[in-house]
């Protein structure tokens, strides 16, 4: 496959991403809204299950097809290695989701959980100090931009270790039933959701930032 192919891919990527991401979003906003019934609001809580997959599975595949891309440009190193473990990585992370969605209702779903968070924890500080090396001298890449891309992509990882770790209104909704919404209880999962909403838009700025960078490539020092 050529530069422009994966170019198209990835900008696919970017567009389920984000658009699906912004659905979940949305979700939240009706969650913790109270003059909803129960069977309402827990409708759209299994909707934006759903809805959720689609970013998760196209921010895995970011990690392969944005190394083919960066490749085909010359900015990351071309070890033989490389493209292939990344393509492990992405469709190994790809297969995570898939199972924690499948076992979502199972006792073996918290340890899927807490090991994807692991992974995030893990992958983003990775990009991080790989990132932050390379602008102080010592790291493999040359770019600055791309340098400063990777430093905000692995900064998404830790942000989405703040969602995974806050999203919790969903499942404190379902176990409270229709008959356990407390005004306690319905205060905890406002804050809850107000909290994840912070998350998400500080999400959202990363990746315009990100999507800026690759973009216009501006000439920053590395």
């Amino acid at each position: 496959m050529t530069h422009p192919d994966w170019l198209f891919i990835h900008i696919l990527l970017f567009v389920f991403w984000l658009g699906a991401d912004v659905g979940v979003f949305l979700s939240l906003v009706f969650v913790k809204d109270r003059r909803l019934g129960f069977e309402a609001r827990t409708t759209v809580i299994r909707l934006a299950f759903w809805i959720d997959v689609f970013p998760r599975i196209a921010f895995a595949l970011m990690i392969p097809v944005g190394t083919q891309l960066a490749t085909s440009l010359g900015v990351l190193p071309q070890h033989p290695a490389l493209r292939p473990l990344t393509w492990l990585v992405g469709l190994g992370w790809c297969g995570l989701h898939a199972l924690i969605y499948l076992q979502r209702s199972r006792p073996a779903a918290p340890k899927l959980r807490r090991a994807n968070v692991a992974f995030e924890a893990l992958a983003g500080a990775s990009l991080v100090l790989l990132a932050l090396a390379s602008l102080s001298g010592a790291g493999p890449i040359a770019a600055g931009w791309f340098a400063w891309k990777l430093l905000l992509f692995g900064v998404v990882f830790l942000v989405v270790v703040g969602i995974d770790t806050h999203f919790q209104p969903f499942t404190t909704l379902l176990a409270a039933g229709p008959d356990g919404l407390t005004p306690e209880r319905e205060a905890v999962i406002t804050q809850m959701t107000n909290r994840t909403l912070l998350w998400a838009l500080l999400l959202y700025a990363l990746i315009f930032a990100i999507a800026w960078l690759g973009f216009f490539k501006p000439p920053l020092p590395a």
